[in-house]
């Protein structure tokens, strides 16, 4: 008989989830939805970091790196002008602490890089369409 662990299975759990957010979702609720992704990863790389594990605070790092890169890829410096100029600036300084996080002892650039991220993530959610 075999069993899945419970992690592997809170995984899919979470996976189809995701799936069932995006499908259908708005181009506004699927920045927000990179955005719930990106915080969840960030707390991780925090989580790991201070529990001194370093292979799953790179992995998850890595993922944060990965959804900042794509917000940034994802603004309209045409339709966007200085909002999207200051938002890049932003993304690429939280990108530069993510990737500067080389280490366990470096959780405090994970911890200041989600901050700026959760600002701009709640402001996105502040100006829900209704």
């Amino acid at each position: 008989m075999s069993f899945i662990s419970p992690r592997r299975n809170m995984g899919s759990y979470k996976a189809v989830d995701t799936a069932s957010r995006v499908e259908g979702a708005s181009p506004h609720d699927l920045v927000v939805i990179l955005f719930d992704e990106l915080l969840l990863r960030l707390d991780a790389a925090v989580r790991h970091a201070q529990r001194g594990e370093s292979v799953p605070m790179i992995q998850a790092r890595a993922r944060a790196s990965a959804i900042v890169i794509a917000l940034e890829e994802s603004l309209d410096f045409n339709k966007g002008g200085e909002l999207a100029l200051a938002l890049a600036r932003i993304y690429r300084e939280a990108s530069r602490r993510i990737n500067a996080a080389i280490s366990v002892d470096n959780v405090d650039l994970l911890v200041s890089a989600r901050q700026m991220l959760a600002e701009i993530a709640e402001a996105w959610r502040s100006i829900a369409p209704r």
